[in-house]
């Protein structure tokens, strides 16, 4: 999840921020393929450090089992895409956080469980 005041748009196009996230997650060879997922909220009302200032937040959700140094190598990956995109911006952070393999859900993991195929992704 990338989140970021909507002032930011001034800077970028939106659209290129999500990519660039997106590509630089994509680019550490940590995912299966397809397994990637970017999405961006846009505040309206915020502040940092007590003021308005522009800012880009990443927290990236993974599945359990990655290493400390695979989590490190992904956050500093994303978090240096950012900066290059938007030298501009002191405040760029990343964090990395653990889902817990055990008790994670979704839909792929429903149907398997109830001895289906899992829908083909379009």
């Amino acid at each position: 999840m990338i989140e970021c005041p909507a002032s930011i748009e001034a800077a970028v196009d939106l659209d290129i921020l999500v990519k660039t996230v997106h590509d630089a997650a994509d680019s550490t060879g940590i995912f299966t393929p397809g397994d990637v997922k970017s999405r961006l909220k846009v505040y309206q009302h915020d502040m940092v450090g007590g003021r308005k200032d522009d800012y880009v937040h990443v927290t990236i959700g993974l599945l359990s089992g990655r290493t400390d140094d695979q989590k490190k190598a992904l956050s500093s990956a994303v978090a240096r895409a950012v900066c290059e995109l938007l030298p501009n911006v002191h405040f760029i952070s990343v964090d990395v956080r653990d889902f817990c393999l055990e008790t994670y859900s979704n839909r792929a993991s429903l149907d398997r469980l109830a001895g289906q195929a899992a829908p083909a992704r379009i």
